[in-house]
């Protein structure tokens, strides 16, 4: 019974030891995008965030981007005007 006891709390260990690195670097990159989304703070805010919201859907679909059409006027799409 010792023994299952203390394969459990080496788990636990390495476990938690795992979501602080992935928190801990999830905030870091956060604080990364922010910085660099900071940095074209010119522009209209609306405009990227609409520019995001196509980039996010494009990453899901797997489709890329294409530089020319995230910085094009283009009319954005219905779903990202709604949300």
């Amino acid at each position: 019974m010792g023994q299952y006891l203390q394969v459990a709390v080496r788990a636990f260990g390495v476990s938690a030891i795992l979501v602080i690195v992935a928190v801990a670097s999830r905030q870091v990159y956060l604080r990364v995008a922010a910085e660099a989304g900071s940095a074209g703070g010119e522009e209209d805010p609306a405009a990227m965030m609409l520019i995001r919201c196509e980039a996010m859907h494009s990453r899901l679909q797997n489709r890329p981007v294409s530089e020319d059409a995230a910085d094009a006027d283009e009319v954005p799409r219905a779903r990202c005007m709604e949300s």
